[in-house]
């Protein structure tokens, strides 16, 4: 499995863990339920990465810079797995989210 096929199912599996989100029409409100949900959704993340054996920060950083500026994100793909595409394209609906949960996450301190 590529590492950014692992990344993408890292944030499906979080989304899937973190259950569905009723996101209000409001965009005040949006704000204030990505931000109650942001802190549990970084703590999935973290927790995720570590049992798919995956390095928080890199993960961070990559999937923060990868959402951030979509024009240049491509994943590859196995090809049991399907064809190339933009990265954490099925996730596209919950992106805010996931770059606040990410940003509120500090990197780990190197050892």
């Amino acid at each position: 499995m590529e590492l950014l096929e692992r990344y993408e199912l890292i944030l499906c599996q979080a989304l899937d863990e973190l259950g569905p989100v009723d996101m209000p029409t409001e965009r005040h409100k949006v704000f204030e339920v990505q931000a109650v949900l942001a802190p549990d959704l970084g703590d999935i993340l973290y927790r995720l990465t570590v049992e798919h054996g995956v390095a928080f920060t890199p993960f961070r950083e990559t999937v923060i810079s990868l959402i951030s500026e979509p024009s240049e994100a491509v994943a590859r793909r196995s090809a049991s797995a399907g064809l190339d595409g933009p990265f954490a394209n099925d996730v596209e609906h919950a992106h805010p989210l996931i770059l606040l949960a990410l940003e509120m996450m500090p990197p780990d301190t190197p050892f």
